[in-house]
């Protein structure tokens, strides 16, 4: 085995003995129980600090329900008439479902919609599961390292008085291995195939909770309250317009 193969199998070693004080922590992002009427929607916006987090969100209910993730306020600019959000999640028609998505730090909204015609009972909850580095080796761990580093002072120091040992007797005796002459090796030129790709459709995206209107004012059903016609939502009592 060669000097610099044994050192690379050391450093490996010795580095994946510091990586594996890291461990993965898990906490809960939320969780709530309660009723929500027909033509509501219950949001939830929440704050992601680590990179490359997993988030799991369970929901179970007595109806359908839409259940969705997107960025932090994208949704209540959509209910005030802006674009519809990027859904990093969307399950339409479920009574039971877990999302499972891998977010970056930053902050998103988890919705509930009820587009069916009764009142429905609901329970969520979410977690987010992330990596985090240990606190460092452990003081027994540096002794091991020592020891690790002068066995491998020992192995490389061996292979390098044997080495040394063997040209030594080579110039005192005038014996060289017989070397055979070089014979180059045939190339071979792979054949060319070529491949047709067909290009399919992305998946389609869930379809607009909410259609478009004439200009004009809405007058709360529930309320009264004047709403502007792009509004999906009373913004005074939360009903559907």
């Amino acid at each position: 085995m060669k000097v610099k193969t044994i050192v690379f199998v050391f450093i490996v070693c010795f580095s994946y003995s510091i990586l594996a004080n890291a461990e993965t922590t898990t906490t809960d992002l939320f969780t709530d129980s309660d009723t929500l009427p027909s033509g509501y929607f219950v949001l939830y916006t929440r704050t992601i600090s680590q990179s490359s987090t997993t988030v799991r969100v369970t929901v179970t209910s007595s109806d359908n329900v839409d259940v969705a993730i997107c960025g932090g306020g994208d949704f209540e600019e959509w209910n005030d008439g802006g674009s519809e959000p990027y859904w990093h999640a969307y399950s339409s028609d479920v009574t039971s479902t877990t999302i499972t998505e891998i977010l970056n730090s930053g902050s998103y909204d988890f919705v509930i919609i009820n587009f069916g015609l009764s009142t429905v009972s609901y329970t969520i909850s979410a977690t987010q599961s992330y990596e985090v580095g240990g606190s460092g080796l452990e003081p027994g761990d540096w002794i091991y390292g020592l020891i690790g580093l002068g066995v491998l002072g020992i192995v490389i120091g061996a292979i390098v008085f044997r080495r040394r040992r063997r040209q030594q007797m080579q110039t005192e005796t005038g014996y060289y291995p017989q070397q055979q002459p070089y014979q180059p090796q045939r190339t071979y030129e792979p054949q060319q195939t070529y491949q047709t790709y067909q290009t399919y459709q992305s998946a389609e995206q869930p379809p607009s909770a909410f259609s478009q209107t004439p200009q004009g004012l809405k007058v709360c059903p529930n309320c009264g309250f004047n709403e502007d016609l792009d509004a999906k939502f009373c913004t005074s009592c939360g009903s559907k317009l």
